[in-house]
């Protein structure tokens, strides 16, 4: 192991002086608290087994980057641009759902997600943020009529099964929960690589090792003009609404479980990785997302779990930014019979466009509303509905900035065609978005 961490060093060492190149220098957390262990319990576990597989993988394609320098996270500094696969999220969020002529479910959202970032070593400048989330519904039955019961070990197994793409029957269950956790990780990670889930659809690796894998040196080294989510804005009623205050419960994907407080800077980042990320779908085109850190500077404090160091990364400034804000929701019953109820889930929301600290350029009003028919007397998540319908708005007008459609415009926003032919071409024009 000696030999191959001194090999390493004097291949990077030669790498540095005849040209630039990217250094992967692994996994870090995002994170204000020293104590990432509390924060990120599961993905601390799984991280040794992660970060070999990457590894392995990105070794064993390193001909479709060649820029890429492979590394251990001691060595972030060496490189000219350094790029980290950064957990900012790991969270689980249940409620109790009602059934009417079968058993009540506790349903459970884990839910993950990651920046992959470059950055520029001697600045410690951030040039790239690509953000990547994921998350898995699970349906257990209740204990004593409650859902607060925890299954560590439980947990651990669906978290891996995110990570390494892999699905496990409940009636497989028992052959992994009857072995410790390191064999847990171990058994997952090889059903995994056998089949190449970890680089399938429903792997949270997947996005992030094709990031790696196409990062362009030159053009990352030649950015100069940033575009990015600048805020996202929640107002009083909304943070009442999400809370529980008003006449729909708490958003409990983003309520602190021990507390039971709305997360607002948990939602923000939330709604701000979906813009950026359905805007890098449509155009190709990255944007900086809504991060943590922002709200207390312009830092973004990275932490290895193998390391005391903190990494402060410093944000760029931007030059464009668009300002989401969230206006409310609202449930509708729209009709019923005897064994069914419709309802429509409706969101509200206003995207701005601004030439940021200048002056704001252009302005929407959007919503969107989502229906469907459940049966009567069964419990609805709510938010499930709401967040869908949110994030639709966002999805839906990124891609007719792209491809207009006046059936889309119509019921999303009073808007007229004319202004909105508007409100896109100087959003295109600024932002330098070739419409070919």
């Amino acid at each position: 192991m000696k030999f191959f961490k001194v090999l390493l060093i004097l291949i990077l060492s030669i790498n540095f002086v005849h040209g630039s190149y990217i250094q992967y220098s692994g996994i870090s957390y995002i994170s204000q608290n020293k104590d990432i262990k509390s924060i990120f319990p599961n993905s601390i576990k799984l991280e040794s087994s992660l970060r070999g597989l990457v590894y392995e993988h990105l070794n064993k394609n390193k001909s479709l980057n060649p820029e890429l320098q492979l590394g251990v996270s001691e060595t972030f500094r060496d490189g000219s641009y350094s790029i980290i696969v950064a957990l900012d999220n790991e969270s689980i969020s249940s409620i109790y759902l009602n059934r009417i002529g079968s058993d009540d479910k506790c349903q459970r959202t884990f839910s993950l997600s990651t920046q992959t970032i470059v950055f520029n070593t001697k600045e410690q400048q951030i040039v790239s943020i690509k953000p990547n989330a994921a998350r898995r519904l699970h349906f257990d039955d209740p204990r004593d009529g409650s859902c607060d019961y925890r299954n560590k070990k439980l947990e651990l197994l669906r978290f891996a099964e995110m990570f390494y793409g892999v699905e496990i029957q409940k009636k497989d269950y028992e052959s992994f929960l009857s072995k410790n956790e390191d064999e847990i990780i171990e058994m997952i990670k090889n059903e995994s690589v056998d089949s190449d889930l970890y680089i399938g659809t429903k792997s949270v690796l997947t996005n992030v090792i094709n990031e790696i894998l196409s990062a362009d040196l030159n053009a990352l080294s030649n950015t100069n003009f940033f575009v990015g989510v600048d805020d996202v804005v929640l107002s009083e009623f909304v943070s009442d609404q999400m809370s529980g205050k008003k006449d729909i419960s708490e958003n409990y994907y983003f309520t602190d479980p021990l507390f039971g407080d709305f997360q607002h800077q948990s939602y923000k980042v939330w709604v701000g990785q979906e813009f950026s990320k359905w805007f890098s779908d449509t155009f190709n085109y990255p944007l900086i997302p809504y991060v943590k850190g922002k709200a207390l500077g312009n830092d973004i404090p990275l932490k290895f779990a193998d390391s005391d160091e903190i990494l402060n990364l410093r944000l760029p400034s931007l030059d464009f930014g668009f300002v989401i804000k969230i206006k409310g929701f609202k449930k509708v019953k729209l009709d019923e019979s005897k064994l069914r109820e419709a309802y429509a889930w409706a969101a509200f929301s206003s995207i701005e466009f601004h030439n940021v600290g200048i002056k704001k350029l252009t302005e929407i009003d959007l919503k969107n509303v989502l229906t469907a028919e459940v049966n009567k007397g069964d419990g609805v998540d709510d938010w499930d509905n709401f967040n869908t319908s949110f994030n639709r708005i966002m999805k839906d007008y990124i891609s007719n900035i792209g491809v207009y459609d006046k059936k889309w415009l119509s019921k999303s926003s009073k808007m007229p065609a004319k202004d909105f032919k508007k409100h896109v071409n100087l959003i295109k024009k600024n932002i330098r978005l070739d419409d070919d």
